[in-house]
């Protein structure tokens, strides 16, 4: 499986168990997050601690999280990223409107 979504206290985890988050993964992991939005609305950390690699088509994914979750006044976490998707989210400003923890608790 491509994700693990674990529901915490009052946030959704979603663990992404790719080592390239690229258009190969882009609709599953989308249809999942969407998913689970739909369910049930909360705030949403997303786990890039296994993710070496992100492209644009990754990056459109988070962008659209973030912006359903906006609608609803829910707030999107990054935790976890590692150089090069660390790099794009701070080339992309990203960083400055989703919040962003180097590391993630288990």
């Amino acid at each position: 499986m491509n994700i693990t979504i674990n529901k915490l206290d009052n946030k959704t985890k979603v663990i992404l168990n790719i080592e390239k988050f690229n258009i190969t993964y882009m609709q599953d992991i989308k249809k999942e997050i969407n998913q689970e939005i739909k369910n049930k609305p909360s705030d949403f950390i997303i786990d890039f601690s296994n993710v070496a690699f992100i492209d644009s088509s990754g990056l459109s994914v988070i962008i659209g999280v973030f912006k359903q979750l906006n609608t609803l006044n829910k707030k999107l976490e990054l935790c976890g990223l590692q150089e090069q998707p660390k790099e794009l989210f701070e080339l992309t400003q990203l960083h400055k409107l989703m919040t962003v923890i180097d590391k993630c608790n288990k």
